[in-house]
């Protein structure tokens, strides 16, 4: 190909690229001569060959590298899906805190239960969550787990409990704003490469709130959002196509059920179950019930079940071996790396109980060979549970991170 195309090179990739495939496109782009005409031909080879990972792949990068990835949210033909307005039900604080406590309490005579907290997270016993600290916990300490930056600022002091995070600056605010772009399109790329049958949702799934303080950013053209939400909706339509109609989902370790929250706007079919430590059950109760209302419940104690109305529970980890459900898909982003060898072998026990068919991941993908090592820098396909099922698909997530899906071994 010559160092700068002629007109006739520029006509041909954009009337015919499937002569000149999205490949000789990007070089073009690369190369700073016709960036307009290469995605102009990268899309229409998307538009001729639509299940070609390989255009897809050619036009995304086209539109990151010339600094047009906000870009994807109007050029990307998908037919986009929208979801029921994000209802107000009132949250009773009071009894949230006080479930808090007898949680806590559960959690202090149960100490020597494998699901109670490893060394990196045994700070989650002493967590102060007041009814102020609750109306306000994404913007607190107490969601500092489930958070990272710009949610929650980076130079903020770890487990400060005596403030709350300030608002954005305006500086601030430009400057993530553009940063959110950056995610949002990596997120989306990633749904496309994959051929997530969920990707007509995921507009719709980013938008987020300030409910609970959330420190919101807005992305015209797609809404308001957060850090949190751009990965929770990522998440939602990579696995709505791995769970049956009227399945079950189990996630472990559910944050504040930013996960949840998307999947059941999504998919109204699905009951959620979710299990985690005290203060982020309280969190995810909190959090879901201001969404749903009494569809979603806790099953606290041994009286508690679910009932035709209720699409999510709250349950507390030495109750899930109990519960009469079969497991279509086990979910759990970024927190088995927080586990230990014990808490590993909990989960796996309860998976197993529960007769989990697939599991969906997102971990650690770091090893250190040290014959101290433990389980939080171990490669997420090494955790002990794993021989219960047989890896899918792993695809790295940015490097450190790898995104595994597995099914249960016969």
């Amino acid at each position: 190909m010559p160092d700068v195309p002629s007109d006739h090179h520029r006509r041909s990739i954009v009337q015919a690229p499937a002569q000149w495939a999205g490949y000789d496109a990007a070089m073009i782009a690369t190369m700073d001569h016709d960036p307009d005409a290469a995605i102009r031909a990268a899309q229409r080879a998307c538009l001729l060959e639509p299940n070609s990972r390989r255009m897809w792949n050619n036009f995304l990068l086209l539109l990151k590298t010339n600094g047009r990835a906000r870009e994807l949210h109007t050029r990307t033909p998908r037919r986009r899906k929208p979801l029921p307005p994000r209802a107000h039900h009132p949250v009773d604080l009071d009894a949230a805190e006080a479930r808090y406590g007898w949680l806590l309490s559960e959690m202090q005579m149960r100490s020597w239960e494998g699901w109670t907290p490893s060394r990196v997270e045994d700070s989650k016993y002493r967590f102060p969550l007041t009814p102020e600290r609750l109306a306000r916990f994404r913007s607190s300490e107490v969601s500092s787990g489930t958070q990272t930056a710009p949610d929650r600022p980076s130079n903020f002091p770890p487990l400060d409990f005596n403030r709350f995070y300030p608002p954005y600056r305006d500086d601030e605010r430009a400057r993530f704003t553009q940063s959110a772009w950056g995610q949002y399109a990596g997120l989306i790329t990633r749904l496309f490469r994959q051929s997530a049958p969920g990707i007509d949702w995921y507009d719709a799934a980013v938008v987020d709130d300030d409910r609970f303080g959330a420190r919101v950013l807005e992305l015209p053209g797609v809404g308001t959002i957060t850090s949190k939400s751009l990965h929770s909706a990522y998440y939602a339509c990579r696995i709505m196509s791995l769970i049956p109609k009227n399945g079950v989902v189990l996630e472990i370790g559910g944050g504040f059920g930013s996960v949840a929250s998307r999947l059941m706007a999504i998919r109204p079919d699905v009951t959620y179950v979710l299990t985690d430590l005290p203060v982020n059950m309280v969190l995810t109760y909190t959090y879901l019930r201001s969404l749903y209302g009494d569809a979603v419940t806790g099953l606290w104690e041994d009286g508690d079940t679910l009932s035709a109305g209720h699409r999510a529970a709250v349950v507390p980890p030495w109750r899930l071996r109990t519960l009469p459900l079969k497991v279509d898909l086990a979910l759990n982003t970024m927190s088995f790396q927080h586990m230990d060898e014990r808490n590993h072998l909990f989960y796996g026990n309860a998976m197993r109980t529960l007769g989990t068919r697939r599991l969906y991941h997102v971990n650690r993908n770091v090893y250190i060979d040290d014959p101290d090592i433990d389980t939080m820098v171990v490669p997420a396909q090494q955790y002990a549970f794993m021989k219960d099922f047989e890896i899918v698909e792993t695809h790295d997530f940015d490097g450190k991170w790898i995104e595994v899906i597995a099914k249960a071994r016969d």
